[in-house]
């Protein structure tokens, strides 16, 4: 499989230098080698990225992991990867989040990224936000159960740490939260966050 002749961000060759650096840097990405990785929300900006720099990975290092980006818009798709989707390492899997997924892969990890991010959306449709939040995740850990996943990455928000009082030198630890007002209604993205969280634990756990 020759990847050589196309690039992932040819046309963007700060991207594509972002990219490439990556590839080299001390990330353990040889650990997915010959593994299959579902990326949902694969048509947002951290899905997206996420995918090119798969490939990229793919490409300089010859590893042959397998991506499966999991899309709502088929069309969206088409028009973000271009020639991309005709490397054998990259295949569309449409489906929504919110319904039960199915994939008929094999599936080695998952890179959950889906997710509600627009704060219009938050303050006019905070319902949504909470239900894709909590029942895409659900839906994504009874899938990982389902292919028994090696491991499953959740991709939170800062956010979800509420309102910190830390010193000007002072780094965020998993460990930290502030506050959130839960009558805030700006706080349904946040607060669904926390949850999905302490759901991938409860999964984790139970399994």
């Amino acid at each position: 499989m020759n990847h050589k002749i196309l690039q992932e961000s040819a046309d963007d060759f700060i991207l594509q230098e972002d990219l490439d650096r990556i590839s080299e840097s001390d990330i353990p990405l040889e650990e997915l080698k010959g593994k299959t990785v579902l990326v949902t929300g694969a048509t947002g900006l951290i899905g997206s990225l996420l995918v090119k720099a798969l490939q990229c990975y793919n490409r300089r290092k010859e590893t042959g992991i397998k991506i499966l980006a999991l899309v709502r818009n088929q069309e969206k798709a088409e028009k973000l990867f271009g020639d991309l989707l005709k490397r054998e390492d990259l295949k569309l899997v449409i489906g929504d989040i919110t319904m039960p997924v199915a994939v008929k892969d094999k599936i080695d990890y998952i890179i959950h990224c889906a997710s509600i991010t627009t704060s219009k959306i938050m303050i006019s449709r905070p319902v949504d936000v909470i239900r894709t939040s909590l029942n895409g995740t659900e839906n994504l850990l009874e899938l990982a159960k389902e292919k028994k996943v090696r491991s499953m990455v959740y991709v939170s928000s800062m956010e979800m740490y509420g309102v910190l009082n830390l010193q000007d030198d002072q780094m965020v630890t998993e460990e930290m939260t502030g506050y959130l007002n839960p009558l805030a209604l700006r706080s349904n993205y946040p607060e669904s966050k926390r949850m999905c969280e302490n759901m991938c634990v409860a999964y984790g756990n139970a399994v």
